[in-house]
């Protein structure tokens, strides 16, 4: 049996949902798996020496969820997300890996289960719950995640990466450890409202919903190339422009006939950048699969 598992990048936080929101984009990474001599091929050029391979992590997590011994096997990485680069790699690997057992195994997972290794794996149940369902996800611990599912948005999605990479424990461990009752109380409200806002269409509170107070000042606050990166995205018709997960790609939510002028609002932002790139992307309600080739 050959398989081709596919998992979707996606966006985190949107803005003040920190750990809770993420949303499911279509554009996807992908393994083909089959039995035989372990070997992890990457795409000519690329590779990922000295990470962990989360995908072999996952693969080994679910067959030991299902009781079975863990199979040799031969996976070929076809199509690559950037590493690091705030669009869900880490959990995209993750995601691929479980549905890779269960489809070889033959032998389905629970959803719970199934969310429950890829927090334990990734740290934050974000990304992870975006990635295995699709759509919009509101996710809520990470031991036992209470997650729920909305439909993926009918927005256009701008993404705007500068090359580079941001570590996520990195990101994470420069952010302060306590917050003031203010900038808490803050977010807990613009989250509501951004909820509020994509599940309505009431996208006019968009801007303001995705204000945050409690990790984009230490990704982005002292960078004026994203700072007039997002005033100009406003100025093209953008919505709203919130960090995606730990950065540096950020992502400008945008209706469809907006579109087209806020991608070529962005573009000369990346013109001196030889491995960055603005990407015209929709949101999806396709979350990780495996299929038999």
């Amino acid at each position: 049996m050959i398989l081709e598992v596919q998992a979707p990048a996606t966006t985190a936080n949107l803005g003040p949902g920190f750990d809770v929101l993420g949303a499911a984009l279509d554009l996807e990474a992908a393994f083909v798996v089959e039995r035989g001599p372990a070997a992890f091929r990457w795409p000519d050029g690329i590779s990922d020496p000295g990470a962990p391979n989360l995908f072999l992590d996952a693969f080994a997590e679910a067959c030991s969820a299902l009781g079975r011994p863990v199979p040799e096997i031969s996976v070929q990485v076809t199509s690559l997300l950037p590493l690091r680069s705030g669009l869900g790699s880490s959990s995209a690997a993750i995601c691929a890996g479980l549905r890779a057992a269960e489809a070889l195994l033959d032998c389905p997972l629970a959803a719970e289960e199934l969310l429950r290794i890829a927090a334990r794996l990734e740290g934050h149940p974000d990304n992870i719950a975006a990635c295995l369902l699709g759509g919009m996800t509101i996710a809520s611990g990470v031991t036992d995640p209470i997650v729920r599912r909305l439909p993926a948005p009918p927005l256009r999605a701008i993404a705007l990466y500068p090359g580079g990479a941001t570590a996520t424990a990195r990101a994470r461990a420069a952010m302060p450890a306590a917050v003031s009752r203010a900038d808490a109380v803050h977010n807990i409200g613009r989250t509501a409202l951004l909820v509020y806002a994509l599940l309505e269409g009431d996208y006019a509170l968009l801007r303001r919903a995705t204000e945050d107070r409690l990790h984009e000042g230490q990704r982005i606050g002292s960078c004026a190339w994203c700072q007039d990166a997002r005033v100009a995205a406003y100025e093209a018709g953008a919505l709203a422009m919130p960090v995606s997960g730990s950065g540096p790609t950020m992502v400008a939510f945008a209706e469809p006939a907006a579109a087209p002028a806020v991608l070529a609002a962005l573009r000369p932002f990346i013109a001196d950048r030889p491995h960055g790139f603005v990407w015209d992307l929709g949101f999806t309600n396709a979350g990780a699969r495996a299929r038999v080739l």
